[in-house]
């Protein structure tokens, strides 16, 4: 094959790929202060912290009120330690999530390790 063929097949994969995704898929950030947490379920897996299922309130700098769905896969962080879904409470974060329908499912949690 010739390059231009290689790179049209590229150009054509990549189309392909972008128009496959959905666009309520694409990450968002939200930064505030996580004003409660609510548990719903926790198991421990060997090896990994931050198993639990729940919902995180976050005040964000402009005002409102934002509930953040909470899921087992959902990387929770003060600073650089993993955390429990409780131990983000009274802290500043930064959440990143996507939406599907009308929730928002965090991904990550990064919360300030000197607040609480």
């Amino acid at each position: 094959m010739t390059r231009t063929a290689h790179v049209g097949l590229s150009l054509i994969g990549a189309v392909l790929f972008l128009a496959g995704v959905p666009a309520g898929f694409a990450e968002e950030r939200l930064e505030g202060k996580v004003i409660k947490t609510h548990l719903t379920s926790c198991s421990t897996v060997p090896g990994k912290v931050g198993t639990c299922e729940g919902t995180l309130e976050v005040e964000p700098q402009t005002g409102g009120r934002v509930t953040v769905q909470i899921t087992r896969d959902t990387v929770l962080k003060r600073g650089e330690q993993k955390a429990f879904l409780f131990q983000l409470e009274g802290s500043s974060a930064t959440v990143a999530y996507v939406t599907e329908g009308d929730q928002k499912l965090a991904t990550s949690v990064a919360a300030d390790p000197s607040e609480r």
